[in-house]
Parts: C-alpha cells; sequence; structure tokens
C-alpha cells in the first residue's frame, strides 16, 4: 500500500474508532415514571425548518401526568456526519424523554 492512502486511511479508522455520541440532559424534580420514549426529529436549512415543530407526548399525557421527568437530546456518529456533509443542510437529532410520575391524591373526600 503507498504511503499517500495509508496515512488517509489511518486518520479515517482513528476517526472512527474515537468518534463517540454526545447527549444533552434536561432533568427535573419530578420521579420518572415510566421508560425512555424516543423520537427521531431533522432540522433543515441551518434550523429554520424542524421537522417535526412539537414533538407530541401521548403517553404522558394519558398518564394525566402534569409534565416529564427527563428530556434527552442525543447525537452520535452518523448524524454528525450527515450534519458535516450536507453543510448543516440537514440535521437530524433523536430526542428521548421520561414521563414523571402522576401526582398522588391527598386529603379526605
Amino acid at each position: 500500500m503507498s504511503p499517500f492512502l495509508r496515512v488517509p486511511l489511518a486518520l479515517f479508522t482513528c476517526l472512527l474508532l474515537l468518534s463517540s455520541c454526545y447527549t444533552y440532559r434536561v432533568a427535573t424534580h419530578a420521579q420518572p415514571g415510566t421508560e425512555f420514549q424516543s423520537r427521531t426529529a431533522h432540522s433543515f436549512f441551518w434550523g429554520l425548518v424542524q421537522n417535526p415543530k412539537e414533538i407530541a407526548t401521548p403517553v404522558c399525557d394519558s398518564l394525566n401526568t402534569n409534565g416529564v421527568a427527563l428530556v434527552q437530546v442525543k447525537s452520535n456518529f452518523g448524524y454528525s456526519l450527515i450534519t458535516v456533509l450536507t453543510l448543516g443542510i440537514w440535521s437530524p437529532m433523536r430526542i428521548e424523554w421520561k414521563c414523571s410520575k402522576p401526582c398522588q391524591v391527598t386529603g379526605h373526600l
């Protein structure tokens, strides 16, 4: 193998082996009441267009909870590669959340 191919191949191999995902996490004081639910969101044209605009939480709504206990926004090597190769025109990310536990009824009836 020629030296001109070894260096780029070695750099690409290191890039793949050393790459990882990153996570942003928003936590509340509420106790989690469900397992993680997730959805992939897409941002186009440097954030000007978002799909979906809002992420609904039907499981949380069916539990009659007043919010979520944890929200995570994740990206991985593949998502980052897509963002770089499209120069930011398309940027996918994974959104995960846990619903909070329903409030306990207190007091006398």
